[in-house]
Parts: C-alpha cells; sequence; structure tokens
C-alpha cells in the first residue's frame, strides 16, 4: 500500500503515522477526539497511543477541569518527524490528477468532507 511506503520512509507503521498528522494539525487532542477522527474504537485508539507513548512520540495529560479527560500531546520526537514526513496532501494529490479532472478532484474532496462529518 503507497500510504505505508510513506509511513516506511520515516519509520513508522501507517496508524501512527495517520494519529501523528492530526496531532500536528491539532496538537492536544483528547484520546476521543483522536479516535474520531481517526475512526477507531476506543479500544483501539487507546492500545495506539500507548504504543505511541512507549515510543516516545507522545505524553497524556489529563485536563485541569475535568480530570477524567486525557489530551494527548506530541513529544520534540514527534514535531521533529513533521519535517520528515512526505506532505499527504500532496502525495494524493499527484496519484490523483493523472486520472481525474479538477472537477472530479473537488467533488471528490466535497464528498470525503461530507462523509467525515458524518461520521
Amino acid at each position: 500500500m503507497e500510504y505505508q511506503r510513506l509511513a516506511d520512509q520515516i519509520g513508522l507503521d501507517s496508524a501512527p503515522l495517520a494519529a501523528l498528522r492530526e496531532l500536528w494539525q491539532q496538537n492536544g487532542l483528547t484520546v476521543t477526539e483522536l479516535g474520531e477522527k481517526l475512526v477507531l474504537k476506543a479500544s483501539t485508539i487507546t492500545s495506539l497511543v500507548d504504543r505511541m507513548e512507549r515510543d516516545g512520540l507522545v505524553y497524556r495529560e489529563r485536563g485541569n477541569d475535568d480530570r477524567r479527560v486525557v489530551k494527548i500531546y506530541l513529544t520534540e520526537q514527534a514535531l521533529k518527524l513533521q519535517g520528515r514526513c512526505p506532505d499527504f496532501d500532496e502525495y494524493l494529490e499527484q496519484k490523483l490528477k493523472p486520472n481525474f479532472s479538477d472537477a472530479e478532484i473537488k467533488t471528490l474532496v466535497k464528498l470525503l468532507n461530507k462523509l467525515e462529518s458524518t461520521l
């Protein structure tokens, strides 16, 4: 799979890379928010964050106002990886351009955004 090759370039599996991409956009997501963005069940996101924490990519912090809320923050190591990570949007555009018109890509993005907001 192409996405796995992107992950391999920086020494990660595709799941941690997807989580990092979300956290690079918005550091300090709650476990629940990250799970929703990645469309993962609670048990799956918990084990993913456990693994990323073990690998030194993230750390967890309990909320000050509500101790039940756990936020996930990037470590320096994860922040440094961002510069080494290929731009996924650019990659997708390169893959789509030869086979789709600009109008088709625009429609696809619109539909994917709609799907994402529905989930």
